[in-house]
């Protein structure tokens, strides 16, 4: 139930003092209509000869203090006025409300993804993109959801608070006896609410558990489907399906308990109030008919109430789940206190430089020269350390030990951002966007002109493949670039991070999936990028031997100078 506050009262991009404001005010309103209701049955019964008491002659004072009469024609315009009143001021509420639930789910991804991406790279590696794309997607729609019905439950116990005090104006030992016998019920039908607590955030989990595995299937569906080995993975999601399947019903029978069996109860305690009223107590006809309206109205708000309880507590997981999520990333974040800015004079040196994951180490005492304008070759075979190098490279991860120098400043003491801003990078897995060749090499940057990318294509020796497309830079390209060649995917790649003229170019293993005919073709474009970026490539393929002038072997952690090109040469 607290949560239910929570989320309302804490929501970002929310005014709750307005919305509450607005739910009390017109709770007020309803309940002076509701009273005004007494003195009108009273006159309409033919018992105006009578004196009012109780709450009808305070709602008679109050319409005399405001300059009212309060005839037959007063106090019906006193009820309908201030009943559409009410009616118009919750729906102004509950609109707002409503209005909020954008804001609030994208106020939620804004904040996720800026947390994702300021996160060290040590732990965002360690996550699932599924689990992130469930968060992104369907958990921050529920969480907004869960704003608004959580707006919904307080005004309907705004509402229902409303009534049970008018029914005390009007006879309060009867009221006492209905509000009794509605406590109990709450209690008696608690652990039916706890169910769909514990129901939901099963729910919750095995739908991210499904999104997770959906995930994993898309990645990898050529292989699936071209070795037909759906069979397990088939397997594995249906016994998700079936506690989904279990938890949902749950979750219903437990919603149709809760909301039948208040109905039930409910009725029973009406009609015992009416009894105790009308036998017991010889309660006047009006204030019978007022306090069965009331209670009338009481049944409807709870009903309500507990039907928006029951849907808060469904989709209220996902909010608390997302902020546990953004809260864990936003723990992570990187931290980089240098403020010099990068330049590559002098070009990159690596001074004795160690790192291990935990217990395990990866680089001991590393020295590798990168100059300014040099194609430096990193290879040795997969595991032998030359991707973390370059993670350390990038401020990825950082040194246990010794220093990284960028054109004469350690790496700790310079601005990372303005480091990274000068590079591009052409990773090992060629996973394209499913757009079109601008968008895969802009990546949504509209600073970019076609011009830059056909500067680019150029350079990459993409340009020829991509004019010959149907669409040329419109031409889509495909999930994860399905529709292109290995050694086309790869250029584009190359463009994509030539685009916005980077001053040192990484290539992490470009060439592993391709032939050796499109392997040297790639290489030929490298050499004559020569001189005009400073290249790092890291690879266990040999072509790139004859390309590099400075080449280093990198063998379990340890890095050794090795024979370039240029010595080679000048050895000869």
């Amino acid at each position: 139930m607290k949560n239910i506050f929570r989320i309302f009262f804490t929501a970002p991009k929310t005014n709750p003092v307005l919305v509450l404001g607005s739910l009390v005010i017109s709770a007020f309103v309803e309940a002076f209509g509701i009273g005004a209701m007494m003195p009108l049955i009273v006159t309409l019964s033919g018992d105006g000869g009578k004196k009012p008491k109780g709450f009808a002659k305070f709602i008679n004072e109050a319409m005399v203090a405001i300059g009212l009469e309060p005839s037959l024609p007063s106090l019906i315009a006193v009820v309908s006025i201030l009943i559409a009143l009410k009616s118009v001021m919750v729906f102004g509420a509950l609109s707002y409300a409503s209005i909020s639930v954008a804001k609030v789910a994208t106020w939620l991804r804004r904040r996720m993804i800026e947390a994702f991406f300021r996160a060290r790279w040590s732990y965002f590696s360690g996550q699932h993109a599924g689990r992130f794309a469930s968060a992104i997607s369907m958990e921050a729609t529920m969480a907004g959801e869960a704003y608004f019905y959580s707006a919904q439950f307080i005004a309907y116990l705004i509402q229902a608070i409303t009534y049970s005090v008018v029914a005390l104006l009007v006879n309060w030992q009867v009221a006492l006896f209905a509000l009794a016998i509605g406590g109990l019920t709450t209690l008696a039908l608690g652990f039916l609410i706890r169910m769909t607590t514990e129901s939901s955030e099963k729910m919750m989990q095995n739908t991210s558990d499904l999104t997770v595995a959906q995930t994993d299937v898309m990645n990898n569906m050529k292989p699936l489907k071209t070795m037909d080995r759906f069979g397990p993975i088939v397997a594995m999601m249906e016994l998700t399906l079936k506690r989904m399947k279990k938890a949902l019903v749950k979750t219903s029978v437990s919603a149709l308990g809760v909301y039948h069996g208040t109905d039930a109860i409910t009725a029973l305690a009406i009609g015992g109030a009416v009894y105790l009223g009308a036998v017991v107590m010889a309660m006047p006809l009006s204030e019978l008919v007022v306090l069965g309206i009331v209670f009338l109205m009481v049944i409807s708000a709870i009903n309500k109430q507990q039907k928006y309880l029951q849907i808060v507590l469904r989709v209220g997981h996902a909010y608390a789940s997302i902020e546990k999520l953004i809260a864990e990333a936003q723990g992570q974040a990187e931290t980089h206190a240098g403020t010099r800015p990068a330049s590559l004079t002098g070009g990159v040196h690596f001074e004795n430089v160690s790192f291990a994951h935990g217990e395990t180490p990866i680089i001991r005492h590393a020295n590798i020269d990168i100059p300014e304008g040099s194609i430096t070759v990193l290879q040795g075979p997969s595991g032998a350390g030359k991707t973390t190098i370059i993670d350390l490279l990038t401020g990825l991860h950082v040194p246990d030990a010794g220093r990284i120098l960028i054109g004469g400043v350690a790496l700790a003491d310079t601005d990372i951002k303005s480091w990274r801003r000068l590079i591009g990078y052409v990773p090992q897995e060629l996973n394209l966007l499913h757009n079109s060749v601008r968008e895969n090499i802009t990546l949504g940057d509209k600073d970019i002109s076609d011009a830059d990318i056909w500067e680019a294509l150029d350079l990459a020796g993409a340009s020829d493949f991509v004019k010959a497309m149907s669409g040329g830079l419109n031409s889509t390209v495909g999930e994860m670039g399905g529709k292109l060649s290995g050694g086309q995917r790869q250029r584009i790649s190359l463009a994509r991070a030539l685009v916005v003229k980077p001053q040192f170019l990484i290539l992490d293993e470009v060439t592993s999936a391709l032939d050796p005919e499109t392997e040297k073709e790639i290489c030929q474009n490298i050499v004559a990028l020569e001189g005009r970026y400073t290249i790092v490539a890291i690879t266990h393929r040999p072509a790139w031997t004859d390309i590099a002038t400075h080449l280093y072997q990198v063998e379990a952690g340890r890095v050794t100078r090795a024979a370039s090109r240029a010595q080679k040469k000048g050895a000869a």
